[in-house]
Parts: structure tokens; sequence; C-alpha cells
């Protein structure tokens, strides 16, 4: 039988979720938000926002993170993996 690449092109393994960014973007559609309503709330402009909204949020300045997650009810927690019970 024949040896194929299929195995390497789909064996790539997707990146963890980013469930602070899923859950802006999910809270931004059900609240019926869009980018420059959050740019407005996070007091940025609207072309930053464009580009913010491209990352994780964790990498956004504090303080436009924590407006815009205060706006669409969201409460960011980070934590470190490995914490004891």
């Amino acid at each position: 039988m024949p040896r194929t690449k299929l195995q390497e092109m789909f064996s790539n393994q997707a990146p963890p979720i980013d469930w602070l960014k899923a859950a802006i973007l999910e809270r931004q559609d059900a609240l019926g938000y869009n980018l420059k309503d959050l740019a407005a709330v996070g007091g940025i402009s609207y072309d930053h926002m464009r580009r913010l909204i491209h990352v994780s949020p964790w990498d956004w300045p504090k303080a436009v993170r924590e407006r815009v997650c205060k706006a669409l009810g969201v409460k960011p927690l980070q934590g470190v993996e490995g914490m004891p019970s």
C-alpha cells in the first residue's frame, strides 16, 4: 500500500479555547453590541477595537478589558493550572 501524507495534514492540534474571548463574543452577539459599541464602552477608538478583537482579551489593556467585561456582564477570572484544592 502506498504511503500518503494524510497523517501529517490532519494531525494538527487545535490551540486551546480562549474562554474569555469566547464569552465576550457570545455576549456581544446576545446583547446586540457591535464593535463601535464595544469601543465606546472601552473608551478607545473603533480602529483600535478592530485590532483588539483579534487577540486574546488577556492581552488588552487592563482598563479596557475591565470596562468591556463589566458592560457585557462577564467576570474575568484568571487562574493557574495545578492550583491546590
